[in-house]
């Protein structure tokens, strides 16, 4: 049974997704989620600020860093293993308006009491007698209360340590400035002799205030019931969070929409992904190149061969007379001539004060507008007849370079050119092929590639060999085989979670291109969509943080929502229902409804060298690659990947490169 591009869409994004997901596991709390095809990001956005190694030159991240970060990670996912595209929801507003739905789960404690707080039990009692304790007054101390006597002592002690610490530093500097201390030693001397003087007059006056503070302040006894009553009421954790957003915002350039800041780890993830993209690109001629150069020449001297045996000759057509001219020339300044007399004729006679009878005003009107019309008309012919003369004069051109070819050997020369070119390239295949420098197309490339499907894994990196200033590697290595048959009901079963909120041509085989490759790269598409692929890539975990999203606040035992408002069936829940694995707990309610009532705020996101070796019927694929390196533009998408040839296309993609194998490209 044939697939659909949607359902083939689904069954490959979701091989995609679970080799990710395998290769970089995320904990039960967590949901994976890809987006098909990936974001395209421009590096240069994210790497002001960092030199060439990733080290920040700058004392704070720049705001410009900072803004192009806050967009990027502001894209709210969907509720779906695979995303084609963003979906235009902000994470930071859908989280505003998930924590406004948060209420207390019941009364804060100690809000509600009135009286004397008979009835109350629990925790309950025990903050109402807190509370008593702390406000009652003393009467043998000014009838203050128990806090109020606590405070006293505190500051008492505080006065005394801060008296201590000035006394020190004016003797110190007493010693470094008296006159009499020239040296380093004899000003230590003079310090220390000032402290073995008064240190202990200062350690007991420390000593007396602390006692005072722990026998008259009650220093143990308040501080222990102040625990009991020292809570932070629920609604005033949210309303901290809110404050938090509030506090991390960067404005847009023109000062028209604010994002909330994020911090991103490693910080320096842009120039890591840049540096490794650039270290695939390879400047070196290959046999293939070679090759399709030699074919292409070859193709050239067939076609100047033709054009000097039987030299095309176009039709002159037009009327190009230098007597016909002149006479268009000579008709149309005579129109205008006329129109001239015609309108000065009737401007006189309309300006005021002008005798001139209105019959003959409305004769002069008329005579005006048909000199202006007929002006028009001789107008548009002499545009016709300059056209006419353009395209003879053009024709005329081309049939003078098609005889220039044959009769003045410009051809010959240009043959001459290309099989001195063609013996040159020849002798270069050969010298790679013999040296086994073939870019990996004999000698051991081909013994490693044969290795490699036999699953005989590569060779260790030799200890000794290994530099100590070898950087980090932050990438993961993943690959992924997807055959070019596959099962509908697998597929379809995955097409039913995946999320196709944006247009089919999204899809997995998306294709972009100029006018003048478009038929190529719609061929090299569909020969991708059907054919076995196998796929190698790696990829950098970015880990988002938040300051301003409290996620404890939905494990808030403290907080809840209000009637009829929902936010999250919990992690669990929520798993299998993007998993399709769950069974539907209204038997009138379809997951995808059910889904949809958690859409406020069930989830946020907090978290590349690419090689696919497709096997089969590759020759529109090579076609493609090989005729769109010279264009302004051709590209075309398989799952998150965007694969181009052409380096000019964008900075992103100017290490792409292709090749072909024997099994296909």
């Amino acid at each position: 049974m044939a697939v659909s591009e949607t359902e083939r869409t689904a069954q490959i994004s979701f091989k995609i997704r679970e080799a990710i997901r395998k290769a970089l596991p995320a904990p039960p709390e967590q949901f994976f989620t890809v987006m098909i095809p990936g974001k395209v990001v421009n590096f240069a956005d994210f790497t002001e600020g960092f030199d060439t190694e990733g080290n920040l030159t700058t004392p704070v991240l720049p705001t410009s860093v900072e803004l192009a970060q806050a967009i990027l990670c502001d894209d709210m996912p969907v509720l779906a293993p695979v995303q084609l595209g963003p979906t235009g929801r902000s994470v930071a507003r859908s989280y505003d308006a998930a924590i406004s739905k948060l209420v207390p789960n019941g009364t804060t404690i100690g809000v509600d009491v009135e009286g004397d707080g008979s009835g109350l039990d629990g925790e309950r009692k025990r903050h109402h007698d807190a509370m008593v304790w702390l406000t009652a007054r003393d009467p043998q101390k000014d009838n203050k209360t128990r806090v109020e006597i606590y405070a006293e002592k505190q500051a008492a002690h505080t006065l005394s340590v801060e008296n201590k610490v000035k006394a020190f530093d004016a003797a110190l500097k007493r010693a470094m400035s008296g006159p009499l201390n020239s040296t380093i030693a004899s000003q230590r001397a003079a310090y220390n002799e000032w402290v073995n003087e008064n240190a202990r007059t200062y350690r007991n006056s420390m000593q007396a205030a602390y006692m005072d503070w722990v026998v008259n302040g009650n220093k143990e006894e308040v501080e222990y019931w102040f625990s009991i009553v020292d809570r932070q009421s629920s609604m005033a954790r949210v309303e901290a969070s809110k404050e938090a957003m509030r506090n991390a915002v960067v404005q847009d350039t023109d000062g028209s929409a604010e994002f909330n800041r994020v911090k991103l780890s490693p910080t320096n993830w842009a120039v890591i992904a840049q540096k490794k993209a650039h270290s695939g690109h390879n400047q070196t001629r290959t046999v293939e190149w070679y090759t399709w150069e030699v074919s292409r020449l070859k193709k050239m001297n067939s076609l100047l061969e033709a054009m000097t045996e039987t030299a095309p000759t176009l039709a002159a057509t037009g009327n190009t007379g230098a007597a016909d001219l002149k006479n268009t020339d000579a008709h149309l300044k005579e129109v205008m001539v006329a129109f001239l007399k015609a309108r000065d004729a009737y401007l006189a006679a309309e300006k005021p004060g002008s005798k001139v009878p209105q019959a003959e005003r409305d004769s002069l009107r008329v005579a005006y507008k048909e000199a202006s019309a007929k002006l028009d008309e001789e107008r548009a012919a002499k545009n016709k007849e300059d056209l006419q003369a353009i395209n003879h004069f053009a024709e005329e051109a081309q049939n003078t370079m098609h005889q220039n070819l044959k009769n003045n050997g410009l051809a010959k020369k240009e043959m001459d050119a290309n099989t001195a070119t063609i013996q040159e390239y020849t002798a270069a295949i050969s010298a790679l092929l013999s040296s086994g420098q073939d870019g990996g197309n004999s000698g051991n490339s081909l013994v490693q590639a044969v290795a490699n499907d036999a699953k005989i894994p590569a060779p260790m990196k030799d200890p000794a060999t290994a530099k100590s200033t070898d950087e980090p590697d932050y990438f993961t290595a993943i690959s992924v085989e997807i055959s070019s048959s596959s099962s509908s009901e697998t597929s379809s079963s995955h097409a039913t979670t995946a999320s196709f909120g944006a247009s089919v041509s999204w899809g997995l085989f998306g294709v972009s291109a100029n006018a003048s490759h478009s038929d190529a790269a719609s061929d090299a598409a569909k020969a991708m969509a059907s054919s076995s692929c196998k796929i190698s890539f790696e990829c950098m975990r970015v880990d988002i943080s938040r300051s301003w999203l409290r996620s404890e606040l939905f494990f808030d035992s403290d907080l809840t929502v209000g009637p009829d408002q929902v936010l999250s069936p919990g992690y669990g829940r929520l798993r299998d229902l993007l998993e399709g694995s769950a069974q539907t707990s209204n038997p009138k309610e379809t997951i995808e409804e059910e889904l949809q009532r958690y859409s406020t705020f069930p989830m946020y996101p907090t978290a590349a060298n690419t090689v696919l070796e497709i096997s089969g019927e590759t020759s529109a694929i090579q076609n493609h690659f090989k005729t769109s390196s010279n264009s302004a533009g051709g590209s075309v998408g398989y799952g998150p990947f965007s694969v181009s040839s052409n380096a000019s296309h964008t900075q992103t993609k100017a290490s792409s490169d292709f090749q072909a194998t024997a099994n296909g490209c």
